[in-house]
This record gives C-alpha cells, sequence and structure tokens, in this order.
C-alpha cells in the first residue's frame, strides 16, 4: 500500500471517530427478538423537536410504547453536572423483555457520586420485573459500557422504588449510558421511571424525592406537548 494512501486512510479514521465522539444522544429499543430500533436526537423517530429529549412511540414485538421519554442536557443537567431519565408507560400483549437504553457523551463532571433511582408498577396483567444498570466510558464513544456505575438488579413492579450510588471518576470527555430492562411473564401494562444525577464530591447527595422530580417533569412535558397538538 502506498504511504499517500496509507494516511488517507488515518486520515478518514481519525474523521469517523471524531464525528463519533461529536454524535447526539441516542435512545435504543430492544425486544431481544426483533430489530432494534435506535433514535438519536432530532433524528427521524424522534416526536421532541428539542435538543436534549427523545420521544419514540412504536411497537416491537409484543410491546406497544405509548410514552416513552429519554431526556439529557441540556434540558436536564449539564456536561459538568450529568442527569439522565428514561419513562416509559408500555403494555404488552404476551410475556416478553424490554430494554431501554439512553446514551449520550462529551460530559466533563468532575469527582463525584451519581446517585440512580428506579420507580414504577405494574398497573394491570401480569407482574412485571424491571432491572437498571449506569456506565460510563472514558473514551467518550455513546453506548459504550466500559466502566459499571451503579446497578439496580431485577425487582418486582409490586410496586418498586430502588435507589444506589456509585463513583464517578472518568478522564474527560466521556459518555453515560443507562439501560432499564422490564420483563414479564404474560399481557402485562407497567409504567417506569429510571434516572440518575450527579453529586460533586463534598456536596450533599439528593434524595429519592429529588429524583423523582425528573419522572413527573417528564410526565409534565408530554402534557403540555399534547395540549399544543
Amino acid at each position: 500500500m502506498k504511504t499517500g494512501t496509507k494516511y488517507l486512510i488515518a486520515f478518514a479514521a481519525a474523521i469517523c471517530l471524531s464525528l463519533s465522539a461529536r454524535a447526539s444522544a441516542i435512545f435504543t429499543i430492544s425486544d431481544g427478538i426483533n430489530p432494534i430500533i435506535s433514535v438519536a436526537d432530532n433524528a427521524p423517530g424522534d416526536e421532541a423537536s428539542g435538543t436534549g429529549v427523545i420521544v419514540v412511540q412504536t411497537n416491537v414485538g409484543v410491546w406497544n410504547l405509548a410514552i416513552n421519554i429519554a431526556v439529557t442536557k441540556p434540558l436536564v443537567g449539564s456536561a459538568s453536572s450529568p442527569v439522565m431519565d428514561i419513562n416509559l408507560q408500555a403494555f404488552s400483549t404476551a410475556g416478553g423483555m424490554l430494554s431501554l437504553t439512553f446514551s449520550d457523551n462529551n460530559f466533563s463532571a468532575p469527582l463525584g457520586t451519581v446517585n440512580s433511582t428506579i420507580t414504577g408498577y405494574t398497573v394491570v396483567g401480569a407482574p412485571g420485573m424491571a432491572s437498571y444498570s449506569v456506565y460510563g466510558d472514558p473514551n467518550n464513544i455513546l453506548e459504550a459500557t466500559t466502566v459499571p456505575i451503579t446497578l439496580l438488579p431485577p425487582a418486582p413492579l409490586s410496586p418498586l422504588a430502588e435507589s444506589a450510588t456509585g463513583t464517578l471518576d472518568l478522564a474527560t470527555p466521556f459518555s453515560l449510558t443507562e439501560n432499564a430492562v422490564v420483563t414479564s411473564g404474560g399481557p402485562t401494562v407497567v409504567n417506569l421511571d429510571a434516572s440518575f444525577n450527579f453529586t460533586p464530591t463534598s456536596t450533599p447527595e439528593p434524595g429519592i424525592p429529588a429524583l423523582a422530580a425528573l419522572g413527573v417533569g417528564g410526565w409534565f412535558w408530554l402534557r403540555m406537548r399534547n395540549r399544543r397538538a
């Protein structure tokens, strides 16, 4: 291979990596069987017009996602104070699994604590289970799960209210990814809110009520959107 060609290939690879690092937040939905649905902020499939919020209403396998909202900076939080939230209302016609992954990058938070919480309940039908994890990646790659930060194992949605904390200490810029998984043994209707925020070292940590306010904000945003429609 000629030297000039090698330089061109290396230059193209560097551009692709740079573009990946600057990519918009992305929301990914999967049932583990059908094709994965991925929607980037302000890209086709995103029903919200603002930056920092992705709204997806779709079907995947046995699941119908009536309300599916993900929010991040600059709508909530900032690069130096990350806040991310997934808000879901879904029903299924049979038993199955539903995985929601929300990822954003270019964060620059200092050493501190990630405070994560998951709340939800089974509205009607087969009892559901839910888990929630938060990951970071020092290479700033979207959807990378290089460094586990918090983990809330599967628990019954009957109702569910769990929280966890983990240390955030990554070289900047970095990406953050949250993943919520719902499972059910039969037809069901579930509500779920999975979110985290950040507390710098030496700053008092917020309680669960402050985190739950994210979910309330998501519902309020959707109500206002519907009124304007």
